[in-house]
């Protein structure tokens, strides 16, 4: 394929291989030779034919975001294929850049979709030359690639600034390239991140950028990080301390109270900073707004959440606060705000679901960075998610009343359901649905929505690793949000069956429908 040879395509694209973190998805059985081999095909079709922005407005080619989700979850070889045809009939074919990058004239086309090919091209041969780990250290969070002018009189080029931009699908898609051990992938999500426009210089402000002795320091640490991350026995134990059945209160600020703080202060009302109405689409600007305008406050109030990057049992467990708190986001305030959405239904903000679906794959990243890269990386993505929090219209949470109202045993439609009667002796032979995820699951796969598996992938995940957690949990923590003392682990199962609910049990005869664009600003 465009002058690859057979073993460079190989490198780019190997079997996919297991997560580098405990913290990260498993995955589902389902994994076949048929699968992968339709999976590897359609991964390489799209990285030889497609542009990363299917459209000059710079919507985001999703596909292979929908083709590693489904087969992570067990989706066969044609589910695979159907699902991609669904993303050909309206991408933009690739194109040849004007001109090559190079590391002297790298800094000179950032921003520019038409150098995607060439910086493609290069984050190719840098990524095979250096690995994954110093790539992403030197091209993403060094200091060169952040606060250094790259030649006297040039701007710094924000590189960790353009990671999040664009409702954070480069970090996404350079996810799926760490969790799946793809180099393919990642080239696709740094050519991203390089023809991004930064957001505002807010989102990474001077107090977590002053890091240039450290950072090149860590440089050379990050290959260690990365091959201990690889270790099973470590991760584990290391994950298994986090996930503890006592947890101590830390002295840094839960996510969660820093949420609710924003949440009850009407400095952040979208009404004090005069947001516009929500544009109904993915153009909406009201996160660079919000940062403009709240920045430098936002970035104030994050300060009190602190990572030790150096503390591997810190940063899993920082890690697991933005799992619970992006989920409350869009799972509780959704909930809440049903009454007031358009439809009456549960409000599945399209911008708060890609928190949920964007922050499945930071321990995938952590494995590949030194500890300072680390504490950056979370802190900036925190201080994203206050901010869209606030751009969306800052909606109630309200916890309690979601645990009393919101079934933590959702199951497909009643008339869907196999009209046989079970045999006899059958264990519960009314309990047509006795896993609620089997079936979630089952019609995510069929369903069309690329988000959707995205988001039932996280949510299943998180089920995995926190379900078991009981009541009473965060208010050992001392967090602040009001009903916190009810969150148990039954949120996931419950914000599951809520977005399947609006999206549609196409598998079982409902009509698909889609996700909300209004945001939370009605009284």
């Amino acid at each position: 394929m465009a002058g690859y040879s057979s073993d460079k395509l190989d490198k780019l694209y190997p079997i996919p291989s297991h997560a580098p973190s405990a913290q990260s998805p498993r995955r589902l059985p389902g994994a076949t030779p048929e699968s992968t081999e339709a999976l590897l095909k359609t991964l390489k079709d799209n990285h030889f034919r497609w542009h990363i922005f299917f459209n000059e407005k710079h919507f985001h080619n999703h596909a292979t975001h929908h083709l590693l989700a489904i087969y992570h979850l067990g989706a066969n070889g044609a589910n695979i294929e159907a699902a991609y045809k669904t993303h050909t009939s309206y991408q933009r074919k690739a194109y040849e850049s004007p001109g090559p990058i190079t590391r002297d004239n790298f800094h000179e086309h950032l921003g520019d979709e038409d150098y995607y090919n060439a910086y493609l091209k290069f984050f190719t041969d840098v990524l095979l030359e250096k690995g994954a780990a110093a790539t992403i250290e030197e091209y993403v969070f060094s200091p060169k690639a952040n606060i250094e002018p790259p030649k006297p009189g040039k701007p710094p080029m924000q590189m960790a600034n353009r990671f999040l931009a664009g409702l954070l699908h480069p970090l996404i898609h350079t996810g799926y390239g760490c969790e799946f051990g793809l180099l393919g992938q990642l080239a696709e999500g740094l050519a991203e991140t390089a023809v991004h426009s930064p957001l505002a210089p807010a989102l990474t402000p001077p107090s977590l950028m002053e890091y240039v002795g450290a950072a090149t320091s860590d440089l050379a640490n990050a290959a260690v990080s990365c091959v201990a991350s690889l270790l099973p026995s470590l991760v584990l134990d290391q994950v298994h301390r986090v996930v503890q059945a006592h947890p101590e209160a830390t002295k840094s600020v839960h996510a969660l109270s820093l949420v609710s703080r924003l949440m009850h202060d009407d400095y952040y009302s979208y009404k004090t900073i005069q947001l516009p109405p929500p544009v109904n689409s993915e153009e909406d600007t009201s996160l660079e707004r919000v940062l403009h305008l709240r920045g430098n406050e936002l970035a104030e109030i994050a300060k009190e959440w602190t990572v030790d990057g150096t503390n591997a049992r810190e940063v899993e467990s920082k890690i697991e606060e933005l799992f619970w708190t992006n989920v409350v986001i869009f799972g509780i305030a959704g909930w809440g705000g049903r009454e007031k959405s358009k439809t009456g239904k549960f409000n599945g903000d399209f911008f708060f679901l890609h928190l949920v679906t964007s922050v499945l794959f930071l321990p995938s990243i952590v494995a590949y960075l030194s500890p300072t890269s680390t504490s950056i990386l979370l802190r900036t993505y925190l201080l994203n998610t206050l901010a869209l929090y606030v751009a969306r219209g800052r909606p109630p949470l309200p916890v309690a009343e979601f645990f009393d109202n919101v079934t933590a045993t959702p199951s497909p439609p009643a008339n869907s359901l196999p009209p046989t009667k079970p045999a006899d002796g059958t264990l519960i032979a009314d309990n047509r649905t006795p896993s609620p995820w089997l079936a979630i699951l089952q019609s995510t796969l069929e369903h069309p929505d690329d988000h959707l598996c995205k988001l039932q992938r996280s949510l299943s995940h998180f089920a995995e690793l926190y379900g078991t957690t009981p009541a009473g949990h965060f208010k050992k923590l001392g967090v602040e949000l009001d009903g916190a003392e009810r969150i148990d682990g039954s949120l996931f199962i419950r914000v599951a069956g809520l977005a399947l609910e609006r999206v549609g049990w196409m598998r079982e005869g409902q009509d698909r429908d889609e996700w909300d664009f209004d945001g939370f600003f009605k009284e």
